[in-house]
């Protein structure tokens, strides 16, 4: 499984690697920096499809999460994605 924002791949010796990337580059925050990694809805969606898909393989005995990139595992929750939901999901999230 490969998109733009989460990345699914398994070794040979039984590793799933799941890896969150950026979307469109990121947002604009203050300056010229850009969120790396931000956890959006499409992220959350196919994180979990990607978790259900190693835990169903037999094969799979251990998963790594990592961030995309050299410097940054997530910037953690999207601003632009938390301003438009509702307050009940926000909570959830």
């Amino acid at each position: 499984m490969t998109n733009n924002l989460v990345n699914y791949g398994t070794t040979d010796n039984g590793i799933a690697v799941i890896e969150l990337a950026s979307d469109s580059g990121g947002e604009p925050l203050q300056g010229d920096a850009t969120a790396v990694n931000t956890y959006t809805h499409g992220m959350f969606r196919d994180f979990d499809e990607a978790i259900i898909r190693a835990r169903f393989d037999d094969k799979v005995t251990a998963i790594v999460i990592t961030g995309a990139g050299e410097k940054f595992f997530s910037a953690g929750a999207s601003i632009k994605m938390l301003n438009s939901v509702s307050p009940g999901f926000k909570y959830n999230f």
